[in-house]
Formats: C-alpha cells, sequence, structure tokens
C-alpha cells in the first residue's frame, strides 16, 4: 500500500524530519604574513599586471569576478568572489568558509620543488577540533606536509597531504572558476574547473584547546606546483551542541522535540525561516532542564525550523547552535466550504505522485497505478487531478480530501467535475474511516460513468461517522485515465441551485437561455444575471433592468443585447423572499457570429472577385490584419444576386499556396453548418475559380459570407478555428431580385479598361469621379498607385501577367476590374 502525502491529513501520521550530527563552529583563520605569490588576476588590466606569477608553472593564473582587460571589456560571469570569500561546498562542512588573502597582493604559498617550504601565520591564534586547508596544484598533483604549530610551542604534523591538480579532482570546496594565460590575457571558462580543495586536519585531543600560531607547509614530491590559499578551523569548545533526535508527537498546532546532551540547561529557538540564529538573538524556550519540550502554540500545516544549545557549567558557558532541525505540523480538520482546484500544487508525475497540501494520494499495496497533479485536461486551467490504473484492475487508488467537521452528518455535499479519456469509465465516490487504509471505503451511490468533456457531478453525503471523502477510480480496462477539477465540499442549501444552464435561439441582438430545474422547484422561479465580463455575482451584486431577468419557468430570452459581443450568464432558484440558491455555473455565449484566429498572418486572402451577378464585387488586399481576423460586412465589398441564381467567383491566396472555402449563413441562424460550405478548394493554390450558387427559394435579405484562407489545409472545413496561419474574411452576400437606387449607382460606376490585354498603356473609359488608381499584382502586393490618374495608364513598366486595377472614387467606393500586360 502506498500513502503519497504532499502533507498528510492524518495528525497521528505526521511528516518528521531532524539534524542528528554534531553541529559545527567554523570560524576563518585569516593569515596575517607567509603568502609569497600573487596568483590571482584582478581589476582592470593585463593580468600580467596584476599578478607576479601563475598557479601551474605554465603562465596559467586564477582569474577574480572583476577582471577586465579594458574598462570596456565585457564582465565575466565566473572567477573568484571579489570579496575573496571561499563557501565550501563540501556537503559534510556546511556553513565552512575561507577568506583568502589580498587580491591586490601576495595571496598563494607557492611551493615549486620538493623541500621548499613556507609558514603562514595566523592573525589571531584559535584552537581547533580541525583545522581544514584550502589548496590546489597546478600542472599535476603535488604531495605536502603541514606541521601545526600551537603558542605553547609544541606541534602536530601531518604527512604526505594529497593535492589534486586544479582540474578534474575530488572533495573540492568550490569549482568552474576560470583562468587566465598571462602570457596573452586569454580567458578559459568551464562549469566544472578549475578547482581548489578542501582538506581536514583532525587535531588530537590533546591539542584541541590550544591555539594555532601558525603552519609550515612543506613539499615533498610530486610534479604539481602546490598553492596554499586559506585556512578555517572548527573552533574547539568544552561546550559543545545537542544531538537532536527525532521529532514527535506532532499535532496541528504543537510539536515534542528532543535531543541528547548533559549540560545543566538548554535554549530552544523555532522559525519559520531556516536561517540560522544568531547568538544573541532571544530563545523561544530559554534554560530548559531537561532534554526534550513542547513547541506550542504552532499554524497548522506549517513547515517549523528549530534549534537547541547548551548552557554549560564551564567558563565557556554556552555552546554554538545546533544543526537545525524541521517538522511540519498536521493540518487542521477542515470546515466547509472550501474548494480546491489543484492550480497552486506543484505538477507531479507516475514516478512521483503527489497531492495538494493535506490532501493525498492512497492506493493498495503494490498497485501498479499512479495519481498526480497534471498540467492538462482542467476544467479551469492550468491544472487537473489525474488518476490513471495502469495494468491495475483489483484494488483500489483514489485521491482522499482532508478530515472535514461533521462530513457525514447528513447536511454535506460534493461538487466536482470530472472526465475520463475512455467513455465509461467510472469514478466511485466515497468515505473513508482510517485515511491510511482504503479497504476501508464506504461507497456513496452508484458508480458515475465519465464521458471525455467535462462534467459536473453532485453528491449528497449521507449521515455516517466518516470525516474524509475520496474520489476512486472505478478501474475496469486497463490504462483509464481520469482527471478531476475544481472540487467543492458544502453544506446542502436549503434552496437548490439550476444545472445545466445553456443559450439556444441566438440572434445578433437576443438570446433565449435554457436550464434543468432543481429536484425541488423554487416557489418563486427563477433570477437570471448576464455580463460581458465572467466574474460571477456574489452578494455584493446588484440586479437591475440592464443586467437580469426573472422567469417563473426554466428559461428566460434576454433582449437588447450588443451585437457581437461576448456575454456570460448565471440563474439561482428563488425558493422564497428570504431563500435564495447559490447562482449555477457560468453559461457563456455571443451575439453574433464565432471570432476565428491566426496566429500568423504570412498567408492571406489577396483577391476576391466575382462575375454574373447583379452586383459583383472585387476585393483586394496586400496583407491580413493582426489575429487574422477582418468584419468587412459594413463595406461595399459585397455580392448580390437572386435566388437560384449562380455567381463565379475567383480567389488568389497572398504568400504561398493555400487552401480556400467559403461559408454563407442561409438561415441566418449566427452560425456556419457544413452544409452551408458553398466552395472549397481540393488542394494547395495561389489562384482558383469556382462558383457559388444561392439556393433556391432563400428569402431575400443579407446574409454573412465568410471566406478562409489557409496554409495548413487543402480544403478548410471549419469557418470558426485558431489556425496557424491564414486568414477569415467576412463579406455580405445580398439575396435580391431587382437593385435599389443607390445599388444601381453603384452598378454604374463599374468602369471598363482597354485594351485587354494590354501592352504598356491601359486606357480609362470614364476618369471623371476617380480619385486615384492602385495596380495590385496576384500575390496582393501594390505594384502602382497613380493619383489624379489621366484615361491613358502608363504601366509599360510591369511585368508581364494578370493584374487588379482598382479605381477609388471621390466619393469613398472602389471599383475593380482585372487587366492582362503582355
Amino acid at each position: 500500500m502506498t500513502i503519497n502525502l504532499f502533507s498528510r491529513v492524518v495528525p497521528a501520521i505526521a511528516l518528521f524530519s531532524a539534524g542528528i550530527m554534531l553541529a559545527q563552529n567554523y570560524q576563518t583563520m585569516p593569515v596575517s604574513s607567509g603568502f609569497t605569490a600573487d596568483v590571482i588576476a584582478n581589476g582592470i588590466g593585463s593580468s600580467n599586471v596584476s599578478t607576479n606569477n601563475d598557479v601551474d608553472g605554465v603562465s596559467y593564473a586564477f582569474v577574480a569576478k572583476d577582471f577586465q582587460l579594458t574598462s570596456t571589456s565585457a564582465a565575466i560571469t565566473y572567477g573568484i568572489p571579489v570579496d575573496g570569500v571561499i563557501n565550501s561546498v563540501v556537503a559534510g562542512t556546511p556553513g565552512l568558509s575561507y577568506i583568502l588573502g589580498n587580491l591586490s597582493g601576495n595571496n598563494s604559498l607557492r611551493l615549486v620543488a620538493a623541500n621548499d617550504s613556507g609558514t603562514l601565520t595566523f592573525t589571531t591564534p584559535k584552537p581547533a577540533f580541525t583545522l581544514y586547508m584550502l589548496s590546489t596544484s597546478g600542472s599535476g598533483t603535488s604531495v605536502v606536509n603541514v606541521n601545526v604549530n600551537f603558542s605553547d610551542g609544541s606541534s602536530q604534523v601531518f604527512s604526505n597531504i594529497s593535492i589534486s591538480d586544479w582540474y578534474g579532482g575530488a572533495n573540492f570546496a568550490i569549482q568552474g572558476i576560470g583562468r587566465i594565460k598571462r602570457s596573452s590575457d586569454a580567458l578559459e571558462s568551464s562549469s566544472s574547473d578549475p578547482r581548489l580543495y578542501q582538506t581536514p586536519l583532525a587535531i588530537d585531543a590533546a591539542n584541541q584547546a590550544k591555539p594555532i600560531q601558525s603552519v609550515v607547509v612543506t613539499k615533498v614530491s610530486g610534479a604539481g606546483y602546490p598553492n596554499i590559499f586559506a585556512f578555517s578551523a572548527d573552533v574547539y569548545s568544552d561546550c559543545v551542541p545537542p544531538v537532536l533526535q527525532a521529532v514527535s508527537g506532532i499535532t496541528a498546532n504543537s510539536a515534542l522535540v528532543s535531543w541528547t546532551g548533559n549540560a545543566a540547561s538548554y535554549d530552544v529557538y523555532h522559525s519559520t525561516s531556516n536561517t540560522t540564529p544568531a547568538s544573541s538573538v532571544t530563545p523561544t524556550y530559554p534554560g530548559v532542564t531537561g532534554t526534550s519540550t513542547t513547541i506550542g502554540s504552532l499554524n497548522s500545516n506549517t513547515t517549523y525550523y528549530y534549534w537547541v544549545r547548551s548552557n554549560c557549567n564551564t567558563a565557556t558557558g554556552q555552546s554554538v547552535w545546533s544543526f537545525a532541525g524541521t517538522f511540519k505540523t498536521a493540518c487542521s480538520t477542515f470546515t466547509v466550504p472550501y474548494t480546491e482546484n489543484f492550480d497552486t500544487t506543484s505538477v507531479g508525475s507516475s514516478t512521483n505522485t503527489n497531492a495538494p497540501s493535506c490532501w493525498a494520494y492512497l492506493e493498495s499495496t503494490s498497485f501498479a497505478g499512479y495519481g498526480y497533479v497534471a498540467a492538462s485536461n482542467s476544467y479551469s486551467a492550468p491544472n487537473s487531478y489525474y488518476l490513471n490504473n495502469s495494468t491495475g484492475t483489483a484494488g483500489s487508488q483514489m485521491l482522499v480530501a482532508p478530515p472535514t467537521i461533521n462530513l457525514s452528518d447528513g447536511t454535506k455535499r460534493v461538487r466536482f467535475y470530472a472526465r475520463t479519456g475512455t467513455t465509461g469509465t467510472t469514478l466511485v465516490i466515497g468515505t473513508l474511516s482510517n485515511p491510511a487504509d482504503p479497504a476501508s471505503f464506504t461507497q456513496l451511490g452508484s458508480p458515475i460513468s465519465l464521458t471525455t468533456t467535462h462534467t459536473q457531478y453532485t453528491v449528497n453525503i449521507p449521515a455516517g461517522s466518516d470525516l474524509q471523502l475520496a474520489f476512486k477510480h472505478g478501474l475496469g480496462g486497463t490504462s483509464r485515465a481520469i482527471y478531476i477539477d475544481n472540487i467543492t465540499v458544502q453544506n446542502i442549501p436549503s434552496c437548490l441551485e439550476p444545472t445545466a444552464v445553456a443559450p439556444t435561439n441566438l440572434t445578433m441582438n437576443s438570446a433565449t437561455l435554457g436550464w434543468t430545474a432543481p429536484s425541488s422547484v423554487p416557489a418563486n422561479g427563477y433570477e437570471v444575471y448576464y455580463s460581458t465580463t465572467n466574474t460571477a455575482p456574489d452578494a455584493s451584486t446588484v440586479l437591475n433592468s440592464s443586467n437580469s431577468a426573472t422567469s417563473p419557468s426554466p428559461s428566460a430570452t434576454l433582449n437588447s443585447l450588443s451585437s457581437d459581443t461576448n456575454y456570460y450568464a448565471w440563474v439561482r432558484s428563488v425558493c422564497s423572499a428570504s431563500d435564495k440558491s447559490i447562482w449555477s455555473e457560468m453559461a457563456a455565449f455571443r451575439t453574433g457570429y464565432c471570432l476565428p484566429s491566426s496566429s500568423n498572418q504570412n498567408s492571406w486572402l489577396s483577391a476576391f472577385s466575382s462575375t454574373g451577378s447583379l452586383i459583383d464585387m472585387a476585393y483586394s488586399s496586400g496583407s491580413s490584419v493582426a489575429g487574422g481576423y477582418q468584419n468587412l460586412t459594413a463595406t461595399n465589398n459585397k455580392i448580390i444576386n437572386a435566388p437560384g441564381a449562380t455567381t463565379s467567383v475567383s480567389f488568389t491566396a497572398g504568400g504561398p499556396t493555400c487552401g480556400i472555402g467559403v461559408w454563407v449563413d442561409w438561415n441566418n441562424n449566427l452560425t456556419f453548418e457544413a452544409s452551408e460550405r458553398m466552395f472549397v478548394t481540393g488542394n494547395y493554390v495561389t489562384t482558383t475559380t469556382g462558383s457559388i450558387t444561392v439556393p433556391a427559394g432563400t428569402p431575400l435579405g443579407t446574409y454573412r459570407m465568410r471566406v478562409v484562407t489557409d496554409f495548413n489545409s487543402t480544403g478548410p472545413s471549419s469557418a470558426c478555428a485558431a489556425i496557424t496561419r491564414g486568414e477569415f474574411v467576412d463579406f455580405n452576400f445580398e439575396v435580391a431580385t431587382s437593385l435599389s437606387t443607390s445599388e444601381t449607382s453603384l452598378k454604374k460606376k463599374e468602369i471598363s479598361v482597354y485594351p485587354n490585354p494590354f501592352k504598356d498603356i491601359l486606357h480609362v473609359a470614364d476618369i471623371r469621379d476617380v480619385k486615384s488608381v492602385t495596380v495590385t499584382d496576384v500575390a496582393g502586393r501594390i505594384v502602382k498607385t497613380i493619383d489624379n490618374p489621366t484615361a491613358e495608364l502608363q504601366l509599360g513598366e510591369l511585368n508581364s501577367g494578370l493584374y487588379l486595377v482598382t479605381m477609388n472614387f471621390k466619393d469613398g467606393s472602389k471599383s475593380t476590374v482585372k487587366a492582362i500586360k503582355k
């Protein structure tokens, strides 16, 4: 059996951990004299100036982070820290650091030949349990002896200490600090090299109380060049910190911490921060005389850190703080209502099962499936909870909710969304008497058969004794996926809300909403709230004639809406003047046609023209618009033809070849249905022709026509898609048997040109009302614009081919004709 606990919900089964190592009192040992070489290039200028020697005998030195060859050189991102502080990364000595010598002066005891030696004298002698040496060896490994001299004149010798080459060795304190060639100022960087190494020198018990005054380092052997840079110490004290033990007795607001030691008393300090307290900090619990204490007044479901120090009856008096211990308090029992949408929990995986804090993933012993928070298939983005039984067909796997006060008193319900990857997969809702034992699951009602679409479900929790809710996989076949989202546990209201709110009968200015009445039909009907924002109404929302409606039955018509606008609506039951249900789930609708989009507009509808209609159109464009959708129904770009008549059409795609499709909403229901696709290509084209036939019997009026140009589809199948490259353009297709006066005037503005094809000059039959002429090629590019044109258009510079010649009239209207250049 596996219980994956992001934070366990049961106080009796609590997460804990504590430091079990003895804390050290690490202090640096600054060197007052003895360095013989400056091997760290720093500041502005050549490395040959800021150093006087190399590390390895072949001209390479270390480089500091502030090195610049010139004041305009780019800053480097690697190197020795400018403050000279090296924080050791050796795992066994957390908190140990070193302080280097002056980066602008000698900073290394550099030894060349066997028997070369040097003495490093410390600024402040200190006694130590262990002395740590920071060093490296250039051009190969080397072996040294270290003689540690104490202030009483005695010494301790450490023989045959091997120092690794500055590239590739183990037990490094720092790596990836870069180097520079002094002869050329060529920089070299690596994420792992070069390195400085940490060597521990354990001081004998008889010497630990003696201050260390100096060290003498002597090269014994090896081809490498040893460089000694710094020392630090675990400073001796006869008052040692205690050793922490495992935390126990964890509740939602307290924990019992314990330790071992033999001091007269102890101080305890705790915090939600993992920063080690200073010696001057005021303890939370000072002067504890035993070896345990209860830390109280804590917040539930919170991670805490704690430290303990000894108060000794000796001259030293007080130890440093121990290593940090840590624990997490248990979750409090939840009260309703509460909601979990999984959006603030880190995503898990099949090998890293998880659940939100105070929730749990629970499965039978050796169950093959998994459950975790997934960043996909959500009802509300971005996350959902994912259960997959993999090859498991027997046993249990479930998501367990937090313990809930009075969960099974008969007055609670749970609402949630769920879907599956395989229609018919079931989800079982139930409760647990023991949240660590899947066998204690009690099923509530019948299994829920899921579909591949997120659906909201509501389950009332009957009277009983269990305090924890669980969502159990119904198993069945293998690898059945279940996604759960937006779980709400709440009191069962006295006035139940409607469900399944859905829009019907949409027009440009109205919509009808229908819904399913609750099992107990409200005595006073329903209230509907609608808005152009998706913010749900609450107790502060004021209903008025511009944002609401009432209805005695499960439907309502909303009038006087704005056209081409997104609306959101909610419905609630009115059981009495003082008792109303919560609002239903949101329903969204649009008073107009769907809004398609394209993420790339490098393909577009370059030209669209018609012939044979009562009024023909000649549209052209040199580019698309941002978003890939244009609504041109308010312009003169329209076709007019009679019922049953056929209009010849031609299209040009801008950019590379595309697929093209045309829909006309003949039933004016604001939807482009499959049967209303009137033209479509069968392959990728640049130019193409076809026809659109008005269905016989179509009522006279204006209809929305949408042209789709899609770079990724030979035959576009949706007029409402979000495509990756292309364009959607809306026009009007008007059905009429004769032309109005204004349309007749528009028809008269069609101007003929000759000769066609032409060689150099294209003549315009009537130029009087023409303000300018625009010439466009078949790719939609404007190749020439002529302001205040004459009847003779000089077009001799154009290449041979087909062009669209657009007459721009002084009243703002246009007329476009095709012309062929020989």
